[in-house]
């Protein structure tokens, strides 16, 4: 059941394509409906997202990739086999609709995992920066990035930084007043000790499934946020197996569990999340924020 990361450069450049197009003509910006689990106000599906799943929805019957797709928007099997699929596609087609219907050209993505349909494990993931070209593969050999049409593929590794220091970046998805003022309130006794002694630290304000290769690529070190819906997690999940840094659920004693994908689960939430470069990491940041 191998699952060779390089068959989705051919997808992510027909989601560059399609992003392209409507932006050039000015569509794709109409609110369709709403996303399951979440407020109007926090997000809607508009017409890019419709867009970018039915071109992952034909790159699978082109290339008859029997697979079950999981995304915000709900569950399709573009080939319409019954019985278990092969592969369960955890799929965020456009990330970064609340900054493409206002019209700012800022942090569009496209990301997936590929999970094998008997247990559950990662095989193959991939991203696509849509704006910046680069293009990012996930699979058993690690990750690697570059440039979508010229390359060279360059390999991708995390951070190796066991501990919080003027260095450090944590991402946070920030955009939305909801998620910063619960950020805030949560995650108060971290933010004291980050303007005390670590001053220098730096928060990347915005996160979701795009956030996961840059952590493989050690540009940021953390991603911290409270109520993260699973499906802005499992599109990305793939970056975590193949560069091996650890995601974690935390509970309210600070234990970390190891997050699992738990397919139709992705309108759930996790109240307190936490992915990082090195558990070393996670362990300081949580500790933060439970005890400051």
């Amino acid at each position: 059941m191998d699952f060779p990361a390089a068959m989705l450069e051919d997808y992510f450049r027909a989601i560059a394509k399609t992003v392209q197009d409507l932006a050039g003509r000015r569509e794709g910006r109409q609110v369709l409906g709403d996303v399951p689990g979440r407020s109007q106000a926090e997000d809607e599906t508009i017409g890019v997202d419709v867009a970018c799943e039915a071109v992952l929805e034909e790159w699978c019957r082109r290339n008859s990739v029997d697979a079950a797709i999981y995304s915000e928007h709900g569950v399709s099997r573009p080939l319409g086999k019954q019985g278990q699929p092969q592969y369960l596609i955890a799929s965020d087609p456009f990330d970064g609709s609340g900054l493409f219907r206002r019209g700012l050209p800022a942090e569009w993505w496209s990301v997936l995992s590929v999970y094998r349909g008997n247990d559950l494990m990662p095989v193959a993931g991939g991203a696509l920066d849509i704006l910046r070209r680069e293009v990012y593969l996930a699979d058993a050999a690690g990750v690697t990035w570059g440039n979508l049409e010229t390359g060279p593929r360059s390999p991708a590794a995390p951070s190796p930084k066991l501990g919080l220091d003027d260095a450090t970046v944590i991402a946070a998805y920030f955009m939305d007043p909801a998620y910063l003022t619960d950020w805030t309130d949560k995650g108060g006794a971290l933010l004291k000790k980050l303007t005390g002694r670590l001053g220098k630290v730096r928060f990347w304000p915005n996160g979701g499934s795009c956030i996961y290769p840059w952590l493989a690529r050690g540009l940021v070190h953390a991603y911290v946020m409270f109520e993260e819906p699973r499906s802005e997690i499992d599109p990305g999940l793939a970056f975590s197996w193949a560069a091996q840094f650890p995601v974690y659920s935390v509970g309210q004693d600070g234990a970390l569990e190891q997050y699992q994908f738990v397919p139709g689960k992705q309108a759930d939430r996790v109240p307190f999340f936490v992915a990082a470069c090195t558990p070393q990491l996670a362990a300081e940041i949580v500790d933060g924020i439970l005890r400051g």
